[in-house]
C-alpha cells in the first residue's frame, strides 16, 4: 500500500473513533499514523497533498467539536452536583452566585 493511502486509511479511522467516542482505538490509531507520517516521502504531488490535508482538517474539527463536548459534560457534571449538594442562588444578571455569595446568604439567614 503507497504511504499516503495508508495515511488516509489511518485518518478515516481515527475520524470513525472520534465519532463514535473511542478514546481507546484512538491511543491505538495515534502511534501508528506517527509512524506512516514519518515514512511519508518528501516529494507527493499535489492531489495526495490535498487529500491528506483535507483529512487532517476534518479530523482537527471533529476533536475540537468532542473536546469541546466532553468540556460541557464535565461542566453539566459540576452544576449539577452543585444543586444538588444545597441552594444555589442567581445575581440581578441572572448568572448563578458563587459559593461566597451562599455563605453571605446563609449568615444573613
Amino acid at each position: 500500500m503507497q504511504p499516503e493511502m495508508q495515511i488516509e486509511s489511518l485518518m478515516e479511522a481515527m475520524h470513525v473513533a472520534i465519532l463514535a467516542a473511542d478514546y481507546y482505538a484512538l491511543g491505538q490509531l495515534s502511534p501508528a499514523l506517527d509512524t506512516a507520517l514519518a515514512n511519508l516521502p518528501q516529494h507527493l504531488d499535489e492531489k495526495a497533498l490535498w487529500r491528506l490535508q483535507r483529512r487532517a482538517e476534518r479530523n482537527a474539527i471533529s476533536a475540537g467539536a468532542a473536546a469541546k463536548g466532553v468540556r460541557a459534560a464535565i461542566q453539566r457534571m459540576k452544576d449539577v452536583r452543585q444543586i444538588a449538594s444545597g441552594l444555589v442562588t442567581y445575581d440581578e444578571n441572572g448568572q448563578r452566585s458563587g459559593p461566597s455569595g451562599q455563605r453571605e446568604l446563609s449568615r444573613r439567614l
